[in-house]
C-alpha cells in the first residue's frame, strides 16, 4: 500500500512576528489585570466590560496573525493601537487640564504603572506591526 504524502509549505513567523506575539501576550495579561482592577477594586462593571471587549478584539487579531491572515490582522492591530494611544492621550489631557482634577475612580496618578503600560504596549505593537507590514 502506497500512501501519497502531499508536501505542504510551512511558513514560519519571523523574529519580528515572534516579538509582536510576545508583546500581545503580555498586553493581554495586562488587559486581564485592568479588567480585574476595574471589576473588583473600582467596582465598575461597565468599564471592565469595555476593557474586556477591547482586549478580546486584540486577542482575536493576534490569533488571526498566527493563523496566517497577516495583512488584515496587522491593519487591525495598527488601528486599535492608534485608537488606544489617542484615547489615552485625550484622557490624560482632559484629566490634567481641569483646574482641580476630580479625584475620580480612574485617577492616572494612583496607578502610574498602568498609565505607563497604556502607552508602552500600543507603541510597541505599532512598531512591530508596521515593521512586519513593510517586510511583507
Amino acid at each position: 500500500m502506497v500512501i501519497a504524502v502531499e508536501k505542504k509549505k510551512v511558513v514560519g513567523i519571523s523574529s519580528l512576528g515572534i516579538a509582536l506575539v510576545v508583546t500581545q501576550l503580555f498586553r493581554l495579561l495586562f488587559g486581564g489585570y485592568l479588567v480585574g482592577f476595574d471589576l473588583y477594586y473600582y467596582n465598575d462593571s461597565e468599564s471592565a466590560l469595555t476593557v474586556l471587549l477591547i482586549y478580546l478584539i486584540i486577542g482575536f487579531l493576534t490569533a488571526l496573525f498566527l493563523l496566517g491572515r497577516k495583512k488584515s490582522s496587522l491593519i487591525g492591530l495598527i488601528a486599535i493601537s492608534v485608537f488606544m494611544l489617542f484615547m489615552e492621550s485625550v484622557y490624560l489631557v482632559v484629566y490634567y487640564s481641569q483646574p482641580i482634577p476630580d479625584a475620580s475612580l480612574h485617577d492616572p496618578m494612583l496607578n502610574i504603572w498602568a498609565s505607563v503600560f497604556n502607552f508602552l504596549f500600543p507603541i510597541l505593537t505599532l512598531l512591530f506591526a508596521i515593521m512586519i507590514y513593510r517586510e511583507n
